[in-house]
């Protein structure tokens, strides 16, 4: 358990850092749509010889969860980033991000809706704190709202709920770096396709950016954003294997706070006292849903209890 928190904590970091080292290459004339397309498609040849030799002798797994493989690149890799970044460019970061982040919410419900058991209190306590939270950490004054931007960022949350809900799945025997590599490649020809018709234009420059206060090549930020996409979706997926999807969609929301940390150092964007507090109110939130999620396992087991000894008198 204890290393599922760590894991997926990992990767909510990796995500956080991606975001403000992708902004340090926009300020110098790179658009969202090349550098999610190179992201993924870095990160799927970056992963290309591990998937190759994490999947010898178990190609039957892939085709087997064929289906989940094309649904993970297509909603949980592509989906993500290209919603969001729409989104971004009708609504402010924060207002959209804030949208982005009503997934752990959706997954509450969604779980509830299909196996019929109410979550515990506790959950509903723990939503409301975190999404508080939530909306200290991204300070949103001066908010603009757009009606294609609203649903272009709930678009990226149900895409980022879907990411945790099959992430979590110990069902699927594809090992981790493969499914990450595999989404990756079908991501990133999912990319091509939106970038190639103009739904998300191309554009880069091979200009020095300000990495941090220092001139860097291009090339050292994009690196890193290789790097962090690939190790972001491995981690992630391991954490959540280990505690499920609604905790680690919960855990998840930290990357909010990391993510502000990341813009102080490298943007110069000083967070406010009060986007800190906002991060204490969501690792409180956290603890509220996995108290609930105990709650819940106590009562379901009590009722299979309950059940089996009522059929065992009727016998």
């Amino acid at each position: 358990m204890v290393m599922g928190f760590a894991l997926t904590l990992v990767s909510a970091f990796f995500f956080a850092v991606s975001g403000p080292i992708a902004k340090t290459m926009y300020a110098v004339g790179w658009t969202p749509g090349s550098v999610v397309l190179i992201r993924l498609t870095g990160s799927a040849l970056l992963l290309l010889i591990p998937t190759l030799i994490a999947l010898r002798g178990r190609w039957s797994e892939v085709r087997t969860h064929w289906k989940t493989v094309v649904t993970y690149g297509l909603v949980s890799m592509a989906g993500v980033q290209g919603f969001y970044f729409i989104a971004v460019e009708h609504l402010t970061v924060a207002v959209a991000l804030l949208l982005e982040m009503t997934a752990p919410m959706l997954i509450v419900f969604w779980i509830w809706g299909r196996t019929r058991t109410r979550p515990a209190t506790v959950t509903f306590i723990g939503v409301l704190v975190s999404m508080f939270g939530l909306i200290l950490v991204l300070n949103l004054r001066d908010a603009s709202i757009s009606i294609l931007g609203v649903v272009m960022a709930l678009a990226a949350a149900v895409c980022l709920a879907s990411y945790f809900l099959v992430s979590a799945k110990d069902t699927i025997n594809v090992p981790p770096v493969a499914l990450t590599g595999l989404g990756m490649g079908v991501g990133a020809l999912v990319m091509g396709v939106i970038v190639l018709t103009g739904i998300m234009p191309w554009g880069a420059t091979t200009d020095d950016v300000d990495f941090g206060g220092v001139q860097a090549s291009w090339i050292l930020p994009m690196a890193l954003i290789v790097l962090f996409t690939a190790g972001a979706y491995i981690t992630g997926i391991l954490g959540l294997r280990y505690i499920g999807a609604t905790v680690g969609s919960f855990v998840n929301l930290i990357e909010v706070p990391f993510s502000v940390i990341v813009a102080w150092l490298l943007l110069s964007e000083m967070p406010a006292p009060i986007q800190l507090a906002g991060g204490v109110f969501i690792l409180g939130g956290v603890g509220f849903i996995k108290w609930g999620e105990a709650r819940l396992a106590r009562r379901v087991a009590t009722r299979e209890v309950v059940a089996r000894s009522e059929a065992f008198a009727e016998v």
